[in-house]
């Protein structure tokens, strides 16, 4: 009786797990040209918005507009670096204001938004920079990146974020 009552406790779990994971992609699965539940006039906007938004902090390494990252980072941000590492907020910040590499060029190319909502959008790209190390040595690196964005009190925040190197 027991193994049974086991067996039918199995099919019951299995049944629940399938009918929860069937929910929730319901309502993530979009088969519109926006993924979202915006209108297109608006997806556009936001995709602008965002666009914008990841030019200038692509360029931060130039500019030095740390500001800007305490602007655009959300309270609870963290990012996962390319030896797999997450961090915080603070380690964030630090990455950028106390790298003791010299920039000549950075920012984004092939990057796209995806808007999931009028408050909830994902980003990916790929990112490059060049300069020299602080040893004076040139570089050139290009990496992989995906963000993910969330509008916090009307204002766009980055929530998360992760980088791979490609070369």
């Amino acid at each position: 009786p027991f193994r049974r009552h086991l067996k039918e406790l199995k099919k019951l779990g299995l049944l629940v797990m399938f009918v929860a994971v069937s929910t929730m992609l319901s309502g993530c699965v979009s088969t519109g040209p926006t993924q979202s539940a915006v209108s297109a006039e608006e997806a556009e906007k936001i995709t602008e918005e965002i666009t914008q938004l990841s030019d200038e902090w692509g360029r931060v390494r130039i500019t030095k507009d740390y500001a800007f990252l305490r602007r655009l980072y959300a309270d609870d941000f963290s990012f996962t670096d390319p030896n797999g590492n997450v961090v915080g907020l603070g380690a964030a910040f630090d990455f950028f204001e106390n790298n003791p590499d010299t920039f000549t060029s950075s920012g984004d190319s092939a990057f796209n938004v995806r808007v999931y909502g009028k408050n909830f959008v994902v980003g990916n790209g790929v990112y490059h920079e060049a300069g020299k190390d602080k040893a004076g040595e040139p570089f050139s690196r290009k990496f992989q990146c995906t963000n993910v964005w969330v509008r916090k009190n009307g204002t766009w925040k980055v929530v998360a974020g992760h980088m791979s190197q490609l070369e």
